[in-house]
């Protein structure tokens, strides 16, 4: 189950971060800002966990 909700976050945050990169080609980076924040931060926060 871990893995199946894994793969849909990624998929989430592929999405988000794709059409920000479409909104920055028309001017407005906002999106691509706060996705690639919120994957970082995502990434700090359980992807550097000590196990």
């Amino acid at each position: 189950m871990k893995f199946a909700l894994a793969i849909l976050v990624f998929l989430l945050f592929t999405f988000f971060i794709s059409w920000g990169i479409v909104l920055l080609m028309h001017g407005s980076p906002w999106l691509l800002i706060g996705a690639l924040g919120v994957f970082v931060g995502t990434f700090i926060k359980y992807g550097c966990l000590s196990h």
